[in-house]
C-alpha cells in the first residue's frame, strides 16, 4: 500500500512541475490578465491549509525538526509557468539571477557544510531542498512582475486571503469556542506573524492617495481583518508588533502629505483597535498572568541548549535540521541534560522517557546558530540586511510614486519580522517562508527598476 501511495505522490509532483507549470507558461504567454489572476491566486492560495499546496516525500511525521521530509510546494509549479511565459515572450527583464538570489543560494550552500557534524546527514538535505526550491518562486515572481498592476494583483490576493482568514478565526473563536485560534495555520504564532507581514504593505496601499476608492476599502478592510486576527491569536508579541507597525506606517504616510483619507483611516483604525482589544481584554488578561521568568520559561532553557550546541560546534553547527535529534534522548543526551536540569530546578521529577522528543528553540537565530554555526548564520544575516536595504532604499526612491507607501510597508514588515525572529522561528515554515520570499522578490524587482533608471540617466 505504501508503494502505491508513493507512486501516486510522485505522479502528482511530476505532473505539477513538468506538465502543469509549462502548460501555464504557454497559456500566460502574452496574456496579462491571466498572469495577474495567477499572481493573485498564488497570494490567496498561501492562506489555505498546507496540505492544499504541499506534498511530502520521505515524510517523518514523528520528528520534531523544522523539516520532516522532502517537501514539494505546488506554488513553485506556478512560478515555473511565470518564468517560462517571460522566456517565451523573450522579455529583456527576465533574470535568471534576480537581485538577492545569489546571496540566498550562498546561504544554502554554506549551510550544507553542517553535514559534517550531523547525527543524521540525510536530514540536512531536507531544508536545503525546501529552501533551494524557493529559488523557483524568486525567479518566477520576479519575471511575472512587469509593472504596478502586477504588484497590485499580488496584494489584492493577500487582501482577500486576510478577509477569508479572519472569518475562519471568528468562527473558531465564537462558534467553536476556541481560546487561541489558529485558522488554517499550524499554530497561532505563524498566523499572527503572517498577518502583520502582509498587513503592513496593504495598509500602505490603503493610505496611498493614488489608490482607487474601491481598492482603498478592500485594503482597509483587509488590514482591519489582519489586526483582528492577531488579537484573536492572543499573541502578545505579535499584537505589539502589529500596533508598532501600524503607527510607523501612519506616521510615515504623513511625511508624504496630510490627506483626508490618511487622517480618517488613522482615526477609524484607532477607534476600531480600541474596540477590538476591549472585546478581547479577558483573554489577554489571562495571558498576562502567565509566568515568563527564566525559571519558568521553556524558551530560556531551549536557548541554553542552543548555546551549548554552538559552543561545541561553532563553525558549522550540529547539522541543519538535526536540532530535534541533538537535543533529545537517546542520541542527544548531553544537550537534553540542559533541559532536564532546568526541569529539575523547578522541582520536577526527571523521567528519561519524557525527553525523547524535546521541542525546538523558538528563536530563529538561536536555531540557525545551533544548526548551521557562525558561517551559516553570517550568510543568513547578509540576506536579512540585503533585503531590508532593498526595502528601505526603494521606499525613498519610489516615495513620490503610487508604490512608495507599498515599498515602505514591505520594509516595515521585513524589519519587524526580522526583529520578531528572536522569539519565533516561523520563517522556516512553508506559508510564512513563501510569503516572505514573495515580499523579498517584490523589493528585488523594485531594486532592478531602480538600477535600470540609473543606467538610463547615465
Amino acid at each position: 500500500m505504501e508503494i502505491v501511495v508513493l507512486i501516486i505522490k510522485v505522479a502528482i509532483i511530476l505532473t505539477v512541475y513538468f506538465v502543469g507549470g509549462p502548460v501555464l507558461g504557454f497559456l500566460m504567454k502574452g496574456n496579462d490578465l491571466l498572469r495577474r489572476l495567477f499572481l493573485g491566486f498564488t497570494a490567496w492560495w498561501l492562506v489555505r491549509p498546507p496540505s492544499d499546496f504541499t506534498l511530502m516525500l520521505y515524510s517523518i511525521e514523528t520528528y520534531r525538526g523544522h523539516a520532516k521530509g522532502f517537501e514539494f510546494n505546488f506554488i513553485e509549479g506556478i512560478a515555473i509557468g511565470f518564468a517560462l511565459a517571460a522566456i517565451l515572450e523573450k522579455r529583456h527583464d527576465f533574470k535568471l539571477f534576480p537581485p538577492g538570489l545569489i546571496l540566498w543560494l550562498s546561504w544554502i550552500m554554506v549551510s550544507l557544510f553542517s553535514v559534517v557534524n550531523a547525527i543524521e546527514p540525510l536530514y540536512v538535505f531536507m531544508p536545503a531542498f525546501k529552501f533551494l526550491k524557493m529559488s523557483f518562486v524568486i525567479v518566477g515572481v520576479f519575471a511575472a512582475i512587469r509593472g504596478e498592476k502586477d504588484i497590485l494583483a499580488i496584494m489584492r490576493g493577500f487582501a482577500i486571503a486576510l478577509i477569508v482568514q479572519v472569518i475562519i478565526c471568528l468562527w473558531g473563536r465564537y462558534i467553536q469556542g476556541g481560546f487561541r485560534v489558529t485558522g488554517w495555520f499550524e499554530h497561532q504564532n505563524p498566523m499572527s506573524m503572517w498577518c502583520y507581514m502582509v498587513g503592513m504593505p496593504i495598509f500602505g496601499l490603503a493610505l496611498a492617495k493614488e489608490t482607487s476608492k474601491k481598492d482603498m476599502w478592500l485594503y482597509f478592510i483587509a488590514f482591519g481583518a489582519a489586526g483582528l486576527t492577531v488579537v484573536l491569536t492572543v499573541s502578545r508579541a505579535s499584537l505589539a508588533a502589529f500596533g508598532a507597525g501600524a503607527a510607523i506606517m501612519l506616521m510615515g504616510s504623513f511625511l508624504n502629505g496630510f490627506t483626508f483619507r490618511r487622517i480618517a483611516i488613522g482615526v477609524a483604525g484607532g477607534l476600531g483597535g480600541v474596540f477590538v482589544i476591549a472585546m478581547a481584554a479577558d483573554t489577554f488578561m489571562a495571558r498576562m498572568g502567565e509566568d515568563d521568568t527564566p525559571e519558568n520559561d521553556l524558551r530560556f532553557a531551549l536557548n541554553n541548549q542552543s548555546k551549548a550546541m554552538l559552543a561545541d560546534h561553532p563553525v558549522a553547527g550540529i547539522g541543519w535540521n538535526n536540532y530535534g535529534l541533538a537535543n533529545s534522548r537517546p542520541r542527544g543526551n548531553k544537550y537534553s541534560a540542559v533541559l532536564e536540569k532546568w526541569e529539575e530546578n523547578r522541582g520536577r521529577r526527571i523521567r528519561p522517557e519524557q525527553f525523547m522528543a524535546n521541542p525546538l528553540t523558538e528563536s530563529l537565530y538561536w536555531l540557525l546558530l545551533a544548526e548551521n554555526g557562525y558561517i551559516g548564520f553570517f550568510f543568513f544575516l547578509l540576506f536579512v540586511i540585503q533585503t531590508s536595504w532593498f526595502g528601505i532604499r526603494n521606499t525613498f526612491y519610489f516615495w513620490k510614486t503610487p508604490l512608495g507607501l507599498l515599498f515602505y510597508g514591505i520594509a516595515v514588515s521585513l524589519l519587524i519580522t526580522y526583529f520578531h525572529g528572536q522569539v519565533e522561528r516561523v520563517l522556516t515554515q512553508t506559508k510564512n517562508l513563501t510569503t516572505w520570499i514573495i515580499l523579498c522578490t517584490i523589493v528585488s524587482k523594485a531594486e532592478w527598476w531602480r538600477r535600470q533608471d540609473k543606467k538610463r540617466l547615465k
